[in-house]
C-alpha cells in the first residue's frame, strides 16, 4: 500500500491548502490543473546526503545554459535551443548519455519512488533510444540577477529546430507538463520558485519573452496576469506545473535538487531529464 505525506496545495489566488496525499494524488492535481504546484514531506532531513551521494549519478559539471548552475550529464532544455548540424551532434550525445547510464538511473532512490507511485516509463525515440531518466543540479548563490533560472516554461514538443526534433507535438497527452523534484538541500527560508497564469503557444512566442527578459529584466506580457511564489525546504518533493511560465529567484546558500519531468502518453507516465 502507497503512502501518504503532508502536503502542500499551490494554487493561484488562493492560499495554501494542508492535507495528507499519495504521490499520485499530487501528480493528479497538476495534471488536471486543479494545482499549479504541490509539495509533499517525503524524505527525513537525515537521509538527504544519502539520495544526494548516490552513485548511479555522474558527476556534476556546469549546465550548458545556466550561469552558477551544474548538473549531472545532458538536459533536454538545452537541446531545444539548437538547430541544424548543432541539434543533429546535441541529440547524438544525449541518447548516448542516456544509453550509458539509464540502466543505473532507474535504480537511483528517486526513480524508484516515482515509479513505485505512477509506474513510469522512459520517453523512447525509435527502437532503441531514450532520454534520460533524471538528473542532480546544484545552485551557487549569485549576488548579480533576479533569478537563478529565468522565465521560461517546458514543453517536450517544442524546439527550434522542429524539423529535426524527435517529438511531435501531439505526443503528450496532457496540457500540462510536470515537473518533480526533491530539495536536497536550501537557505532557511526557501528559493522562491515563481510561477504566471500564462502559457505561451509554441517555441517562437516563449524565445520573444524570455529575449524580452534578457534585455529588460522583465516581461510586460506577465504584469498583469495571476502570480505565484512557493517555497518548500528540503525534503520535500515537489510537483509542479511547468508549463506555465515560470522561474527560480537567486538562491541565498547551495541549493541541491534531484528531479524530472513527466509527461502522459499512450495511457502511461514517461519520466525524463
Amino acid at each position: 500500500m502507497s503512502t501518504s505525506y503532508r502536503s502542500e496545495i499551490h494554487r493561484f489566488g488562493a492560499p495554501a491548502e494542508i492535507r495528507d496525499l499519495h504521490i499520485d494524488e499530487a501528480v493528479a492535481l497538476v495534471r488536471d490543473g486543479d494545482a499549479i504546484a504541490v509539495l509533499l514531506d517525503v524524505v527525513q532531513p537525515e537521509q538527504l546526503d544519502t539520495w544526494w551521494a548516490d552513485p548511479a549519478y555522474p558527476e556534476v559539471i556546469s549546465h550548458r545554459s545556466l550561469s552558477g548552475v551544474a548538473n549531472t550529464g545532458v538536459a533536454v532544455g538545452p537541446m531545444q535551443f539548437l538547430e541544424n548540424e548543432k541539434l543533429v551532434v546535441g541529440l547524438a550525445d544525449y541518447f548516448a548519455y542516456a544509453g550509458r547510464f539509464n540502466g543505473q538511473l532507474r535504480n537511483t532512490a528517486f526513480a524508484r519512488l516515482i515509479h513505485d507511485a505512477l509506474h513510469i516509463d522512459t520517453v523512447q525515440v525509435g527502437t532503441w533510444a531514450e532520454f534520460p531518466l533524471t538528473s542532480k543540479r546544484e545552485f551557487q548563490p549569485k549576488k548579480e540577477g533576479i533569478y537563478s533560472v529565468p522565465p521560461h516554461c517546458d514543453a517536450i514538443h517544442f524546439s527550434r529546430d522542429p524539423g529535426n526534433w524527435p517529438i511531435g507535438e501531439n505526443y503528450s497527452e496532457l496540457k500540462n507538463q510536470i515537473s518533480v523534484f526533491l530539495s536536497v538541500a536550501d537557505s532557511n527560508e526557501g528559493t522562491g520558485l515563481v510561477f504566471w497564469d500564462y502559457r505561451p503557444q509554441d517555441f517562437t512566442q516563449l524565445h520573444t519573452l524570455m529575449a524580452e527578459f534578457f534585455a529588460n529584466q522583465s516581461i510586460p506580457q506577465l504584469e498583469d496576469v495571476p502570480k505565484l511564489v512557493v517555497r518548500g525546504k528540503p525534503g520535500q518533493l515537489h510537483v509542479l506545473n511547468t508549463r506555465v511560465m515560470h522561474a527560480v529567484e537567486q538562491c541565498q546558500a547551495v541549493r541541491r535538487t534531484i528531479g524530472a519531468f513527466l509527461v502522459r502518453h499512450e495511457d502511461s507516465w514517461r519520466m525524463f531529464h
